[in-house]
């Protein structure tokens, strides 16, 4: 009883209480950081150095920001699987995210949506794979335009090839 009406005040105050300024509409970012990707389970996973770009939207909903972003990269992944080499490939997403003002300037945000990413094998073959990515992070501006942001992703990106992301990166709002 206590317990719901405690959460029913918590809801109320959030959803009555004005929501703080956030940049909306139209941004980029660059990002790189640590790739990790199991491109065939049980042999261990190889690490390597992302980099990509991201394009995003985003609109003010009340207290939240929501909002859909895709992006494009690379990794300097390398891994050897019964004496053949598989080079990371492109890795690709288009995602929805929903992100809360933590305090004027800084935002926690959830992301998912579908995600794509090539292996290619020393032998000519190649795996394409397409499944889903689920992450999360925080933003924080730091001019009116400019902001940096963090974030993990896990993907999985169907026939049992998987991955995670541990990005940083700076992006502009326009």
């Amino acid at each position: 009883m206590i317990r719901t009406a405690v959460s029913a005040a918590v809801l109320a105050l959030v959803l009555t209480s004005p929501a703080l300024a956030a940049p909306t509409g139209l941004r980029a970012t660059a990002l790189a950081g640590l790739e990790r990707t199991d491109a065939a389970p049980g042999t261990g996973a190889s690490n390597g150095f992302y980099y990509g770009g991201q394009l995003g939207y985003d609109w003010q909903l009340g207290p939240v920001i929501a909002g859909v972003e895709g992006d494009l990269g690379g990794s300097s992944a390398s891994q050897l699987i019964a004496a053949r080499r598989a080079d990371q490939g492109v890795f690709a997403s288009a995602a929805v995210r929903l992100a809360v003002p933590v305090t004027d300037g800084l935002r926690g945000f959830v992301r998912g949506g579908y995600a794509y990413h090539t292996v290619t094998y020393d032998t000519g073959r190649a795996f394409r794979g397409s499944g889903w990515t689920l992450g999360g992070g925080g933003e924080v501006d730091l001019t009116k335009r400019l902001f940096v942001r963090g974030e993990y992703r896990f993907n999985d990106y169907g026939k049992t090839v998987r991955g995670q992301q541990f990005l940083l990166g700076a992006g502009l709002h326009f």
